[in-house]
């Protein structure tokens, strides 16, 4: 019975196989709608003559100088014969027939004469880029300091075997996978699994206008035809009349730890069709959700009290040069109270010392890649007592390094009182000392909370 009635299942199937493929070949021609023309991208000099102010505040800035080309005008390290030497591997840096040239130790343990073809980031370090077979682009493992002047390892502690994907010459300095899609304008990496190489491609070398605008073509071209009922909005993604969130998110695609899903970016839809921010894992996070590994900024910032109440990058910073639109406390006081909280009434230290400044204890921060201090902008509440209960670090300790943790949650309790305000990451952490297991479930159970970010803690799994 069984093989029958497989018999009679195959037929069935069989037979609307064949009926489809019979009916779609005698269908007649019909007309296919083409693609829509994917809009061109034309280069930052395209917007220079109309957007002039916005054109000068972007040169020079980190964005503009992202990535360039290797010249006399933008390598800032020296390559004066200059020799270096950190775990054991030497590096000679030198000029050859006007190149930038480095000999050191390559992916097969031997020594190479590189030549650098671009240079990546301005301050406070830049590094380096060679060419390697298969276009593939790899970032130097030696960096140059811009406030020291000098040449330094970006893993001084750390011995690295030239087989290792830590080495320069592999993965994890990769130029195509790692770096590029974030330090020039709609990069395709355009990887070919069966060769195992690369052709990547980008529209303009560093991060110019069209990187946060999109193509400009549709635009140049409505603006230069005159056309009167043409909106910019329809062809450009602008920042001006954006949500706070849209525009968090327009900047999340580089300052956030996160995976790319698809490629080339084209600036459609949100942040999550085309990027997946890391969670705040425990090996990347502290347990209160303070930044540990190189978490950039977003997955510090859609933490913050600020963040749920609309508060956006360019209300910090300003969008083109990149810079603080203003400096000091000022910056702060745009929106905070100046009588209430900008006095030793509040922050009980002397007035005009690093104690004073709303950022050192509200956006503490950490080195990364050797020399780049970055703040965590969670902007949290400086909570020793937590440091004292679940090892998180906080800021008054990481000022003041002679005293210890219970020393500082001794002061706070002093200045502030017993009783402390229920504290919006803490939830996540309950789980530590008496639960030792991994607390990241907590922080995606606490995601599900009806009144996030702040409602009282509870212990993990509740």
């Amino acid at each position: 019975m069984k093989a029958v009635l497989r018999t009679a299942l195959g037929a069935f199937v069989l037979f609307h196989l064949v009926y489809a493929l019979q009916y779609c070949a005698s269908r007649p021609d019909e007309a296919v709608a083409p693609s829509p023309r994917v809009p061109q991208y034309l280069g930052s000099e395209s917007c220079q003559s109309c957007h002039a102010t916005e054109y000068a505040d972007w040169m020079g800035s980190h964005h503009q100088r992202a990535m360039q080309h290797a010249a006399d005008s933008t390598v800032l390290g020296s390559f004066d014969d200059v020799h270096f030497e950190s775990r054991g591997v030497r590096s000679h840096f030198f000029r050859q027939n006007g190149k930038f040239m480095v000999n050191t130790q390559g992916p097969d343990s031997a020594y190479h004469d590189y030549e650098v073809l671009y240079t990546f980031g301005l301050k406070p370090l830049q590094q380096y880029l060679v060419q390697f077979p298969q276009g593939r682009m790899q970032a130097l493992r030696t960096a140059w300091d811009t406030e020291q002047n000098r040449w330094f390892d970006l893993y001084p502690q750390v011995d690295i075997d030239p087989g290792e994907w830590l080495h320069w010459g592999r993965g994890a300095m990769n130029w195509n996978t790692m770096c590029a899609d974030c330090h020039s304008t709609q990069v395709d990496k355009n990887f070919d699994p069966a060769s195992e190489s690369y052709q990547t491609r980008f529209a303009e070398v560093s991060v110019g206008c069209e990187a946060c605008h999109g193509p400009g073509e549709t635009h140049v071209k409505a603006m230069q035809s005159g056309a009167k009922d043409y909106a910019p909005e329809k062809d450009l993604y602008l920042t001006a009349g954006l949500s706070s969130r849209a525009q968090v998110d327009q900047c999340a695609r580089c300052h956030a730890r996160r995976q790319q899903l698809d490629e080339p970016y084209d600036h459609s839809g949100q942040l999550l069709d085309h990027y997946l921010p890391e969670i705040l894992r425990d090996d990347l996070y502290h347990p209160d959700g303070q930044i540990d590994d190189e978490d950039y900024v977003y997955g510090s910032f859609v933490q913050s009290k600020m963040y749920h109440q609309g508060v956006k990058c360019s209300d910090c910073h300003q969008p083109h040069r990149l810079e603080l639109k203003l400096t000091g406390n000022v910056l702060c006081l745009q929106c905070h109270n100046k009588e209430q909280l900008d006095g030793p009434q509040h922050h009980f230290h002397p007035r005009e010392s690093a104690g004073a400044t709303c950022v050192n204890c509200h956006m503490p921060g950490k080195y990364y890649m050797g020399n780049d201090f970055r703040r965590d902008h969670s902007f949290r509440v400086p909570r020793p007592d937590q440091s004292v209960a679940y090892g998180a670090p906080n800021a008054c300790t990481g000022c003041h390094q002679d005293q210890t943790d219970e020393w500082a949650s001794a002061k706070v309790r002093q200045w502030y009182g017993p009783q402390r305000k229920p504290h919006f990451p803490m939830r996540s952490v309950w789980a530590a000392p008496a639960n030792p297991r991994p607390w990241t479930p907590c922080w995606l159970c606490s995601a599900t909370r009806k009144n996030r970010p702040w409602p009282a803690p509870r212990p993990c799994g509740t």
